[in-house]
Protein backbone atom coordinates (compact mmCIF):
# COMPACT_ATOMS: atom_id res chain seq x y z
CA UNK A 1 0.00 0.00 0.00
CA UNK A 2 2.52 2.47 1.21
CA UNK A 3 4.51 1.79 -1.92
CA UNK A 4 1.67 2.36 -4.22
CA UNK A 5 0.75 5.50 -2.63
CA UNK A 6 4.12 6.94 -2.76
CA UNK A 7 4.23 6.41 -6.35
CA UNK A 8 0.99 8.05 -6.76
CA UNK A 9 2.30 11.09 -4.70
CA UNK A 10 5.38 11.34 -7.11
CA UNK A 11 2.97 11.58 -9.89
CA UNK A 12 0.89 13.91 -8.88
CA UNK A 13 3.94 16.29 -7.70
CA UNK A 14 5.81 15.65 -10.50
CA UNK A 15 4.25 18.04 -12.73
CA UNK A 16 4.44 21.20 -9.82
CA UNK A 17 8.21 20.34 -9.73
CA UNK A 18 8.76 20.25 -13.27
CA UNK A 19 7.48 23.72 -13.39
CA UNK A 20 9.00 25.51 -10.42
CA UNK A 21 12.36 24.11 -11.59
CA UNK A 22 11.27 25.53 -15.22
CA UNK A 23 10.16 28.81 -13.38
CA UNK A 24 13.47 29.28 -11.28
CA UNK A 25 15.77 28.43 -14.32
CA UNK A 26 14.35 31.05 -16.27
CA UNK A 27 14.48 33.73 -13.65
CA UNK A 28 17.96 32.37 -13.02
CA UNK A 29 18.84 32.53 -16.80
CA UNK A 30 17.62 35.50 -16.92
CA UNK A 31 18.37 38.42 -13.90
CA UNK A 32 21.44 35.58 -12.42
CA UNK A 33 24.09 37.58 -14.67
CA UNK A 34 22.61 41.15 -13.20
CA UNK A 35 22.94 39.22 -9.81
CA UNK A 36 26.53 38.13 -10.46
CA UNK A 37 27.31 41.63 -11.91
CA UNK A 38 26.04 42.80 -8.36
CA UNK A 39 27.88 40.74 -6.06
CA UNK A 40 31.31 41.47 -8.28
CA UNK A 41 30.26 45.12 -7.27
CA UNK A 42 30.91 48.98 -8.73
CA UNK A 43 33.70 49.86 -10.52
CA UNK A 44 34.66 53.56 -10.14
CA UNK A 45 33.36 55.39 -12.99
CA UNK A 46 35.99 58.11 -12.63
CA UNK A 47 39.13 55.30 -13.73
CA UNK A 48 37.14 54.30 -17.29
CA UNK A 49 37.31 56.14 -20.35
CA UNK A 50 35.20 56.09 -23.35
CA UNK A 51 35.90 53.09 -25.05
CA UNK A 52 35.96 50.98 -21.09
CA UNK A 53 32.07 52.12 -20.40
CA UNK A 54 29.88 49.71 -22.47
CA UNK A 55 27.65 47.39 -19.78
CA UNK A 56 29.85 48.19 -16.57
CA UNK A 57 28.30 48.65 -13.37
CA UNK A 58 30.04 51.87 -12.13
CA UNK A 59 29.88 54.31 -8.72
CA UNK A 60 30.34 57.96 -9.64
CA UNK A 61 30.71 61.45 -7.88
CA UNK A 62 28.15 63.25 -9.83
CA UNK A 63 28.74 67.01 -9.32
CA UNK A 64 28.48 68.59 -12.89
CA UNK A 65 25.80 68.39 -15.08
CA UNK A 66 26.16 69.59 -19.04
CA UNK A 67 22.47 70.24 -19.25
CA UNK A 68 19.37 67.95 -19.41
CA UNK A 69 18.81 66.78 -22.79
CA UNK A 70 16.00 64.75 -21.52
CA UNK A 71 13.02 64.20 -19.44
CA UNK A 72 10.94 61.35 -19.21
CA UNK A 73 7.38 62.24 -18.03
CA UNK A 74 4.84 59.92 -16.26
CA UNK A 75 0.89 60.66 -17.00
CA UNK A 76 -1.82 59.36 -15.11
CA UNK A 77 -5.06 58.97 -16.70
CA UNK A 78 -8.79 58.06 -15.38
CA UNK A 79 -11.11 56.83 -17.93
CA UNK A 80 -9.51 57.56 -21.06
CA UNK A 81 -8.93 61.26 -19.31
CA UNK A 82 -5.44 62.83 -17.95
CA UNK A 83 -5.41 63.36 -14.54
CA UNK A 84 -1.92 64.14 -13.40
CA UNK A 85 1.63 64.18 -15.08
CA UNK A 86 4.70 64.53 -13.24
CA UNK A 87 8.32 64.16 -14.47
CA UNK A 88 9.99 60.57 -13.37
CA UNK A 89 13.48 61.09 -14.97
CA UNK A 90 15.91 63.15 -15.77
CA UNK A 91 18.90 62.98 -18.24
CA UNK A 92 21.85 64.73 -17.97
CA UNK A 93 24.71 65.31 -19.58
CA UNK A 94 27.84 64.35 -17.78
CA UNK A 95 31.58 64.02 -18.60
CA UNK A 96 33.72 60.78 -18.99
CA UNK A 97 35.82 59.98 -16.03
CA UNK A 98 34.39 63.02 -14.14
CA UNK A 99 35.46 66.96 -13.92
CA UNK A 100 39.48 66.15 -12.20
CA UNK A 101 40.51 64.43 -15.16
CA UNK A 102 40.13 67.44 -17.64
CA UNK A 103 41.79 69.82 -14.86
CA UNK A 104 44.39 67.99 -13.46
CA UNK A 105 46.51 67.13 -16.30
CA UNK A 106 48.74 69.28 -19.19
CA UNK A 107 47.13 67.07 -21.64
CA UNK A 108 44.78 69.12 -24.04
CA UNK A 109 41.24 66.30 -23.80
CA UNK A 110 38.45 66.80 -25.28
CA UNK A 111 35.74 66.93 -23.31
CA UNK A 112 33.95 63.19 -23.42
CA UNK A 113 29.90 62.52 -22.67
CA UNK A 114 27.93 60.08 -21.20
CA UNK A 115 23.90 60.29 -19.96
CA UNK A 116 23.20 59.96 -16.49
CA UNK A 117 19.48 58.85 -15.77
CA UNK A 118 18.46 60.42 -12.18
CA UNK A 119 15.34 59.25 -10.72
CA UNK A 120 12.73 61.65 -9.25
CA UNK A 121 13.78 60.52 -5.78
CA UNK A 122 16.89 62.59 -6.46
CA UNK A 123 15.79 65.61 -8.45
CA UNK A 124 16.43 68.03 -5.34
CA UNK A 125 20.00 67.26 -5.06
CA UNK A 126 19.98 67.01 -8.77
CA UNK A 127 18.99 70.83 -9.15
CA UNK A 128 20.98 71.96 -7.12
CA UNK A 129 24.06 70.30 -9.19
CA UNK A 130 22.64 72.03 -12.29
CA UNK A 131 22.32 75.59 -10.65
CA UNK A 132 25.91 75.10 -9.72
CA UNK A 133 27.19 73.90 -13.03
CA UNK A 134 25.44 76.73 -14.37
CA UNK A 135 27.50 79.04 -11.78
CA UNK A 136 30.64 76.82 -13.19
CA UNK A 137 30.43 77.25 -16.41
CA UNK A 138 29.98 81.30 -16.19
CA UNK A 139 33.08 81.83 -13.34
CA UNK A 140 35.17 78.48 -14.06
CA UNK A 141 35.32 78.37 -10.11
CA UNK A 142 35.40 74.93 -8.81
CA UNK A 143 34.48 76.43 -5.79
CA UNK A 144 31.17 76.47 -7.12
CA UNK A 145 30.50 72.43 -7.47
CA UNK A 146 29.74 72.59 -3.85
CA UNK A 147 27.06 70.00 -3.82
CA UNK A 148 27.81 65.99 -4.76
CA UNK A 149 25.86 63.04 -5.04
CA UNK A 150 27.51 59.78 -5.07
CA UNK A 151 25.55 57.31 -7.51
CA UNK A 152 25.76 53.64 -8.62
CA UNK A 153 24.29 52.23 -11.64
CA UNK A 154 24.93 50.06 -15.07
CA UNK A 155 25.31 51.45 -17.99
CA UNK A 156 23.17 50.89 -20.98
CA UNK A 157 23.04 51.56 -24.46
CA UNK A 158 20.55 54.32 -25.30
CA UNK A 159 17.54 53.62 -27.35
CA UNK A 160 16.71 55.32 -30.77
CA UNK A 161 14.65 57.77 -29.23
CA UNK A 162 17.01 58.62 -26.39
CA UNK A 163 19.77 58.69 -28.67
CA UNK A 164 17.98 61.23 -30.86
CA UNK A 165 16.98 63.85 -28.13
CA UNK A 166 20.67 63.37 -27.18
CA UNK A 167 21.89 64.16 -30.48
CA UNK A 168 19.82 67.28 -31.11
CA UNK A 169 20.90 68.59 -27.53
CA UNK A 170 24.75 68.07 -28.80
CA UNK A 171 23.85 69.73 -31.74
CA UNK A 172 22.38 72.98 -30.20
CA UNK A 173 25.95 73.01 -28.57
CA UNK A 174 27.10 73.17 -32.01
CA UNK A 175 28.86 69.96 -32.19
CA UNK A 176 29.07 68.49 -35.77
CA UNK A 177 27.91 64.90 -36.48
CA UNK A 178 31.47 63.60 -35.95
CA UNK A 179 32.52 65.38 -32.83
CA UNK A 180 29.20 64.01 -31.63
CA UNK A 181 30.14 60.34 -32.94
CA UNK A 182 33.88 60.82 -31.09
CA UNK A 183 33.53 62.47 -28.37
CA UNK A 184 30.08 61.24 -26.90
CA UNK A 185 29.11 57.76 -25.98
CA UNK A 186 25.62 56.29 -26.52
CA UNK A 187 25.41 55.08 -23.69
CA UNK A 188 23.80 56.18 -19.99
CA UNK A 189 24.03 55.32 -16.60
CA UNK A 190 20.66 54.24 -14.97
CA UNK A 191 21.05 55.20 -11.07
CA UNK A 192 20.48 52.39 -8.85
CA UNK A 193 19.53 50.21 -11.66
CA UNK A 194 20.92 46.55 -13.11
CA UNK A 195 20.71 45.65 -16.49
CA UNK A 196 17.41 44.09 -16.30
CA UNK A 197 16.13 46.33 -13.48
CA UNK A 198 15.74 48.36 -10.04
CA UNK A 199 18.60 46.22 -8.31
CA UNK A 200 16.28 45.68 -5.36
CA UNK A 201 13.96 44.17 -8.07
CA UNK A 202 16.85 42.17 -9.78
CA UNK A 203 17.62 40.91 -6.29
CA UNK A 204 14.34 39.46 -5.50
CA UNK A 205 13.50 37.77 -8.87
CA UNK A 206 16.82 36.04 -7.65
CA UNK A 207 15.65 35.55 -4.37
CA UNK A 208 12.32 34.11 -5.51
CA UNK A 209 14.22 32.07 -8.01
CA UNK A 210 16.11 30.01 -4.86
CA UNK A 211 12.64 29.96 -2.82
CA UNK A 212 11.59 27.98 -6.59
CA UNK A 213 14.32 25.19 -6.50
CA UNK A 214 14.41 24.85 -2.85
CA UNK A 215 10.47 24.46 -2.85
CA UNK A 216 10.57 22.15 -5.65
CA UNK A 217 13.47 20.05 -4.39
CA UNK A 218 11.74 19.75 -0.88
CA UNK A 219 8.59 18.34 -2.56
CA UNK A 220 10.33 15.79 -4.60
CA UNK A 221 12.62 14.65 -1.66
CA UNK A 222 9.14 14.56 0.45
CA UNK A 223 7.40 12.27 -2.10
CA UNK A 224 10.41 10.34 -3.13
CA UNK A 225 10.89 9.28 0.67
CA UNK A 226 7.11 8.95 1.43
CA UNK A 227 6.57 11.93 3.01
CA UNK A 228 3.46 12.50 1.95
CA UNK A 229 1.75 9.14 4.04
CA UNK A 230 3.72 9.79 6.80
CA UNK A 231 0.17 11.00 8.41
CA UNK A 232 -1.52 8.57 7.39
CA UNK A 233 1.36 5.88 9.00
CA UNK A 234 1.21 8.19 12.26
CA UNK A 235 -2.62 8.05 12.33
CA UNK A 236 -2.85 4.09 11.69
CA UNK A 237 0.12 3.59 14.47
CA UNK A 238 -2.10 5.89 16.88
CA UNK A 239 -4.89 3.54 16.52
CA UNK A 240 -2.51 0.13 17.29
CA UNK A 241 -0.41 -1.60 16.67
CA UNK A 242 -1.50 -4.03 13.91
CA UNK A 243 -3.54 -0.93 12.37
CA UNK A 244 -0.92 -0.83 9.18
CA UNK A 245 -1.03 -4.01 8.31
CA UNK A 246 -4.71 -4.26 8.62
CA UNK A 247 -5.16 -1.00 6.53
CA UNK A 248 -2.59 -2.05 3.82
CA UNK A 249 -4.86 -5.68 3.31
CA UNK A 250 -8.09 -3.29 3.46
CA UNK A 251 -6.66 -0.96 1.00
CA UNK A 252 -6.15 -3.73 -1.72
CA UNK A 253 -9.36 -5.18 -1.11
CA UNK A 254 -11.22 -1.45 -1.00
CA UNK A 255 -13.73 -0.44 -3.69
CA UNK A 256 -12.98 3.00 -5.04
CA UNK A 257 -16.35 4.68 -5.79
CA UNK A 258 -14.61 8.18 -7.69
CA UNK A 259 -10.91 8.01 -8.25
CA UNK A 260 -9.26 9.01 -5.27
CA UNK A 261 -10.88 7.71 -2.87
CA UNK A 262 -11.02 4.30 -1.38
CA UNK A 263 -13.21 3.00 0.67
CA UNK A 264 -12.48 -0.82 2.37
CA UNK A 265 -14.40 -2.67 5.21
CA UNK A 266 -12.36 -0.47 7.84
CA UNK A 267 -10.96 2.33 6.56
CA UNK A 268 -11.79 5.14 3.81
CA UNK A 269 -8.51 6.68 2.11
CA UNK A 270 -8.72 9.81 0.63
CA UNK A 271 -5.48 9.15 -1.93
CA UNK A 272 -7.54 12.56 -4.12
CA UNK A 273 -4.15 14.66 -3.34
CA UNK A 274 -0.57 14.08 -3.28
CA UNK A 275 -0.70 13.73 0.72
CA UNK A 276 -2.88 10.78 1.54
CA UNK A 277 -5.92 10.78 4.58
CA UNK A 278 -7.19 8.13 6.16
CA UNK A 279 -10.06 7.73 7.97
CA UNK A 280 -11.63 4.43 10.21
CA UNK A 281 -15.04 3.97 9.17
CA UNK A 282 -16.18 3.24 12.96
CA UNK A 283 -15.35 6.85 13.89
CA UNK A 284 -17.43 8.73 10.65
CA UNK A 285 -20.06 9.96 12.42
CA UNK A 286 -21.87 12.25 9.93
CA UNK A 287 -20.84 12.84 6.18
CA UNK A 288 -22.58 15.28 3.48
CA UNK A 289 -22.07 16.68 0.23
CA UNK A 290 -21.19 20.21 0.09
CA UNK A 291 -21.48 22.77 -2.75
CA UNK A 292 -20.40 26.22 -3.58
CA UNK A 293 -21.73 28.37 -6.23
CA UNK A 294 -18.51 30.81 -7.56
CA UNK A 295 -20.56 33.72 -8.68
CA UNK A 296 -19.39 36.99 -11.14
CA UNK A 297 -21.51 39.84 -11.49
CA UNK A 298 -24.18 37.99 -9.74
CA UNK A 299 -24.26 34.59 -12.34
CA UNK A 300 -22.78 31.76 -11.22
CA UNK A 301 -20.13 30.98 -14.02
CA UNK A 302 -18.49 27.29 -11.93
CA UNK A 303 -19.57 24.83 -9.38
CA UNK A 304 -17.51 23.07 -7.19
CA UNK A 305 -18.23 20.29 -4.76
CA UNK A 306 -16.66 18.13 -1.76
CA UNK A 307 -17.96 15.57 1.28
CA UNK A 308 -17.78 17.29 4.48
CA UNK A 309 -16.85 14.53 7.00
CA UNK A 310 -16.96 15.32 10.74
CA UNK A 311 -15.38 12.32 13.02
CA UNK A 312 -16.67 10.95 16.62
CA UNK A 313 -14.06 14.29 18.09
CA UNK A 314 -16.52 16.63 15.92
CA UNK A 315 -13.25 17.43 14.00
CA UNK A 316 -14.01 18.68 10.20
CA UNK A 317 -12.58 17.04 6.97
CA UNK A 318 -13.32 18.01 3.61
CA UNK A 319 -13.10 15.67 0.41
CA UNK A 320 -12.66 17.06 -2.86
CA UNK A 321 -14.79 15.57 -5.32
CA UNK A 322 -15.40 16.26 -9.11
CA UNK A 323 -18.99 16.63 -9.46
CA UNK A 324 -21.84 16.19 -7.50
CA UNK A 325 -22.32 12.24 -9.23
CA UNK A 326 -18.88 11.27 -7.55
CA UNK A 327 -20.04 12.88 -4.04
CA UNK A 328 -23.03 10.91 -4.26
CA UNK A 329 -21.41 7.24 -5.09
CA UNK A 330 -19.26 8.20 -2.32
CA UNK A 331 -22.35 9.29 0.02
CA UNK A 332 -23.46 5.82 -1.22
CA UNK A 333 -20.63 3.77 -0.70
CA UNK A 334 -20.06 5.29 3.22
CA UNK A 335 -23.89 4.78 3.88
CA UNK A 336 -23.37 1.44 2.89
CA UNK A 337 -19.96 -0.22 4.93
CA UNK A 338 -20.75 2.48 7.99
CA UNK A 339 -24.00 1.90 9.74
CA UNK A 340 -23.05 3.89 12.71
CA UNK A 341 -22.69 7.11 10.44
CA UNK A 342 -25.58 9.91 9.51
CA UNK A 343 -25.12 10.49 5.91
CA UNK A 344 -27.16 13.54 3.77
CA UNK A 345 -27.50 17.08 5.51
CA UNK A 346 -30.61 18.52 7.02
CA UNK A 347 -30.75 21.83 9.26
CA UNK A 348 -32.31 19.55 11.85
CA UNK A 349 -29.36 17.53 12.10
CA UNK A 350 -26.81 20.50 11.80
CA UNK A 351 -28.61 21.47 14.73
CA UNK A 352 -28.47 18.37 16.69
CA UNK A 353 -24.92 18.17 15.88
CA UNK A 354 -23.76 20.91 17.29
CA UNK A 355 -26.50 21.72 20.30
CA UNK A 356 -26.87 17.80 21.04
CA UNK A 357 -24.21 16.00 20.64
CA UNK A 358 -25.34 13.20 22.82
CA UNK A 359 -28.22 13.34 21.54
CA UNK A 360 -26.89 12.86 17.65
CA UNK A 361 -24.95 10.17 18.83
CA UNK A 362 -27.43 8.21 20.21
CA UNK A 363 -29.09 8.55 17.34
CA UNK A 364 -26.22 7.24 15.64
CA UNK A 365 -26.33 4.17 17.72
CA UNK A 366 -29.68 3.71 16.97
CA UNK A 367 -29.20 3.36 13.55
CA UNK A 368 -26.67 0.97 13.87
CA UNK A 369 -28.56 -1.54 16.20
CA UNK A 370 -31.53 -1.26 13.42
CA UNK A 371 -29.36 -2.06 10.38
CA UNK A 372 -27.14 -4.49 12.15
CA UNK A 373 -30.94 -6.01 13.41
CA UNK A 374 -32.09 -5.59 9.96
CA UNK A 375 -28.91 -7.20 8.18
CA UNK A 376 -29.61 -10.17 10.59
CA UNK A 377 -33.18 -10.84 9.35
CA UNK A 378 -31.85 -10.20 5.53
CA UNK A 379 -29.99 -12.86 6.36
CA UNK A 380 -32.99 -15.36 6.99
CA UNK A 381 -34.87 -13.88 4.32
CA UNK A 382 -32.07 -14.23 1.75
CA UNK A 383 -32.62 -18.38 2.37
CA UNK A 384 -36.11 -17.97 1.06
CA UNK A 385 -35.00 -15.30 -1.54
CA UNK A 386 -36.70 -12.48 -0.41
CA UNK A 387 -35.43 -8.92 -0.25
CA UNK A 388 -36.77 -7.01 3.29
CA UNK A 389 -35.44 -3.77 3.17
CA UNK A 390 -34.21 -1.74 0.73
CA UNK A 391 -34.42 1.54 1.93
CA UNK A 392 -32.44 3.61 4.54
CA UNK A 393 -34.22 6.06 6.66
CA UNK A 394 -31.11 7.78 7.83
CA UNK A 395 -30.12 8.55 4.56
CA UNK A 396 -31.35 12.46 4.10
Amino acid sequence: MLQKLKSASIKKVLPGIIILYIAAAALLVYFGPDFFTWVKGPVTFEELSIDELKDQYVTMTFELSFGTYATEVTTTTRNGSKVSERDSMQYHAVLVGGLDRYIYTDEDLYWEFIGLAVPSRYFDTAKIIDRNSDDFFETYDLRTLDTTMQVTGQILPMDDEMLRYYRSFFREADYTDEEFAAYCAPYYIKIDNLKRGHVDFVLAMNGLAVILLLWATYMLIKALTGGYQKKLVKALKALGEMELERADADYESASEPTKGIRIGRNYLFDCSGAKTDVFALRQVAWAYTHQVNHQKYGRTVSTSYSILLYTEDKKQHQLTMPSKTACDQVIDELNRKCPAGIFGYSDQLKNLFNKNYDEFTRLRRQKEAEINQTQGFAGAFSEQGQDPYNTDPYKV
